[in-house]
């Protein structure tokens, strides 16, 4: 294999991986706040759960939409919690994911 194709098979690998990284963030972050909007709802643990497998597979689904933020923001609205409450949480739990996430991989 000549060092052209080594260093095209590295940039590859490489470029998967930190997709592979930005995936699981993203996830993770979703479901934190997923089981974050279900406390807030006063759902049960077991309600909790399946409250957070919807929420993310809504955004494994399609993670452009937005529809999984659409959902949690319509769900809390009954709780006089707004869609910057809900806006803020995310972005406290995408950097929660990312220390996780990264530190663990590194």
């Amino acid at each position: 294999m000549t060092t052209f194709n080594e260093r095209e098979n590295a940039f590859e690998a490489q470029f998967a991986h930190q997709e592979d990284i930005k995936f699981k963030v993203r996830e993770r972050a979703v479901g934190l706040l997923a089981f974050w909007a279900a406390e807030r709802l006063h759902k049960s643990a077991e309600a909790s759960e399946a409250y957070a497998r919807e929420i993310v597979a809504t955004d494994v689904a399609d993670p452009n939409s937005g529809l999984a933020l659409e959902r949690v923001v319509a769900d809390l609205r009954s709780r006089g919690i707004g869609e910057q409450e809900v806006r803020q949480a995310r972005e406290r739990f995408v950097a929660q994911a990312e220390q996780s996430i990264r530190g663990s991989v590194s």
